[in-house]
């Protein structure tokens, strides 16, 4: 039922519609999909707050730590998130990027802000496995006869982790569609468990309550009792770890829908965090070594099924990640943030994206992590400063969309001063354990932010000069170059491959036409469609000899078979008489689009390297040719489009941006 919604959802194209009524399926797509990370912060955030607080919490410090994740939680996921940034949309879309696509006409520096938010999402995308899995697999100590079993261990912890982990990314490739109609009912038996086992601890202290009262939060926050001082906001922020997935997946699940369930997950969440806190008041403590309090209040009859209950909801919130980080990535190469990638749709929707390179780089980049950590409480320092970051920029770029688009200025002044001083708040902690474990976050979000940096500024560069020629003169041209017989024929019929969509033609294309002697020059362009099975052509001619074609594919349909979609087209033109025919010298050696009378075809791409007589100033040149390193090492256009066997020509041409540097020599008679 789920799969099903999705798919006529997404068929239709209508965001709207699902958005603005609230449906049982829809409920339920909200609930397996958008709430996994806060669903699974019971499991460490208040095993966290013990453990800033030295193992051992005294009834202050107890009220105090459930009051500030009370509050914070109502201000920055409900009223932040729930209540004002998801009437922030851009087309029934949320997140960084719809945010930035909303502002960006408005305010020149909003890349730079989406650019540090994305990466930031990315960051945690690593941490998000590697805690929840970790932590749900340290939650087995608990069970008293694996706990006090000689063989339990650490090590073998950490070792059970990475199975997990390794086995998810395994499967990516083949999509999550048949599992994640699951999604739905495993979490909302989650989220049922943590109500009821929450429930009944606090049904034997009824005090614990007294912690709705901010002023003992704020108290707390700045008393000599809280041992952490500031830093103890680093784990609070553990308990709001996903808010941001409810703004990023409403173009997916409808704005309605969430607002529809979040007042019951909230309550759940709330129920756990209270029962945990009731089960502190008694006195209990907790050590790295052993399993969180949400395991042991868990009764003993039911905590192996509650293990593998926290198991399943910590490999549901990580595919949700993983298939955000998925997303994010596809619509950074759409910017040009990124070289362009490598992506296939395993699914039944164009949502479901699966890019290797991406998942391999997650996958290696969360099992460093665990091996490197070995527990998720050695985690947990550098897990909320990727996120706190991510949060930040999603309220510097709401401010600038409430005061721009909304036309509310009073309410963008201060809903902005108070998001962002609350996350500063937050920003100070996290950095405070910066030598902790946070400058792990730090170096993976530096280097997504570089390549974001360097793409988005390395295109610009490469497409400063590019300059074009009227295709109505090149064809007159060529016309008069291919009368020249003296000249060897490289192929029949020469197919350039370019991004660039403009009626003319770059002048660098024309340059290698005119080098290279053909019968039939074609300027093809491969375009990505909205729905999943096109395989549609539209052609533009400029005599018989010049031919621009754009070929529009469906995102399910492999761009790799593109000999044979040329193929085609030229069989229907030359039926038409469109092009001549061209009959095979030596018949019995000719190829299979020989022998259709299309004649030889080789393909062009060009590839472009940075030029020695730039004037360009040398930060620029090494950003150049940093940019054009990334796009050797990760762009394989050849591959792509199935070429190997078609013997390519890769055309090189320089960039040189600017004036040509003219060096003085002297002559010596």
């Amino acid at each position: 039922m789920m799969a099903a919604l999705l798919k006529r959802r997404r068929r239709s194209g209508d965001t709207g519609a699902v958005a603005s009524k609230a449906t049982p399926a829809g409920m339920l797509i909200a609930v397996g999909i958008v709430y996994g990370d806060l669903a699974t912060s019971p499991i460490y955030a208040p095993k966290a707050l013990m453990l800033a607080q030295g193992g051992s919490m005294t009834r202050f410090q107890t009220l105090g730590s459930l009051s500030l994740v009370f509050w914070f939680m109502l201000m920055v996921v409900t009223i932040k998130y729930v209540c004002t940034a998801m009437r922030a949309d851009n087309q029934g879309e949320g997140g960084v990027f719809a945010l930035f696509a909303a502002v960006r006409r408005y305010w020149r520096p909003a890349s730079v802000f989406a650019m540090i938010g994305a990466a930031a999402f990315l960051a945690d995308s690593v941490f998000t496995p590697a805690v929840g899995i970790t932590s749900a697999v340290e939650g087995l100590a608990s069970i008293p006869q694996i706990g006090s079993s000689a063989y339990w261990s650490q090590e073998l912890s950490v070792m059970i982790s990475i199975a997990i982990i390794a086995a998810l990314f395994l499967i990516q490739h083949a999509g999550t569609h048949r599992l994640g109609a699951l999604f739905g009912p495993i979490m909302s038996i989650w989220l049922v468990f943590l109500a009821v086992t929450g429930v009944m601890y606090l049904s034997r202290d009824w005090s614990v309550l007294e912690a709705l009262n901010p002023a003992i939060g704020m108290q707390f926050l700045f008393s000599g009792e809280n041992k952490a001082g500031v830093a103890i906001m680093g784990s609070v922020f553990l308990a709001l770890t996903g808010a941001e997935a409810l703004y990023s997946d409403m173009g997916h699940v409808g704005r309605a829908n969430i607002w529809a369930t979040w007042p019951l997950v909230n309550i759940a969440l709330i129920c756990s965090y209270f029962g945990q806190g009731a089960w502190m008041l008694e006195g209990h403590r907790t050590v790295v070594e052993n399993a969180a309090p949400l395991f042991q209040i868990i009764p003993d009859i039911a905590r192996p099924f509650g293990v593998i209950l926290a198991l399943l909801a910590g490999v549901i919130a990580s595919q949700a990640l993983i298939s955000g980080a998925f997303t994010l990535t596809a619509a950074a190469d759409g910017l040009s943030w990124l070289p362009r990638l490598s992506m296939r749709y395993p699914g039944v929707s164009r949502g479901q994206i699966y890019i290797p390179s991406v998942c391999a780089a997650l996958a290696a980049l969360t099992v460093f992590v665990v091996l490197y950590f070995r527990s998720s409480s050695a985690m947990e320092a550098a897990y909320g400063l990727a996120l706190t970051v991510a949060m930040l920029m999603d309220s510097v770029l709401l401010s600038v969309y409430l005061w721009h688009v909304k036309v509310r200025r009073v309410a963008a002044v201060i809903a902005g001063a108070v998001f962002i001083a609350v996350e500063l708040l937050f920003l100070s902690a996290a950095v405070s354990k910066f030598i902790e474990g946070g400058y792990v976050t730090v170096v993976i979000w530096g280097l997504v932010f570089g390549a974001f940096l360097v793409c988005s500024r390395g295109v610009q560069l490469e497409n400063a000069e590019r300059g074009h020629i009227h295709a109505d003169d090149l064809a007159h041209i060529l016309a008069i170059s291919m009368a020249d017989d003296k000249r060897d024929l490289v192929s029949d019929h020469l197919v350039y491959l370019t991004p660039d969509m403009d009626r003319d033609v770059e002048k660098d294309v024309a340059v290698s036409m005119l080098h290279r002697r053909a019968h039939t020059y074609w300027v093809v362009n491969v375009v990505q469609s909205e729905r999943p099975f096109d395989r549609d052509w539209r052609v533009v001619s400029y005599g018989r000899n010049l031919h621009r074609v754009t070929i529009s594919l469906g995102y399910k349909v492999p761009q790799f078979y593109l000999q044979s979609y040329m193929r085609t087209i030229m069989e229907d033109m030359l039926s038409r008489g469109e092009i001549g025919r061209i009959d095979p010298p030596i018949p019995k050696l000719a190829t299979k689009t020989e022998r259709l009378g299309i004649g030889s075809v080789r393909f062009v791409l060009m590839h472009r390297v940075f030029s020695p007589e730039s004037t360009l100033p040398e930060s620029a040149r090494t950003l150049l040719r940093t940019y054009q390193w990334l796009k050797r090492t990760i762009s394989k256009p050849v591959e792509w489009f199935g070429l190997e066997t078609n013997d390519p020509i890769v055309e090189t041409v320089p960039v040189r941006n600017g004036e040509e540097v003219r060096v003085p020599m002297r002559r010596i008679p």
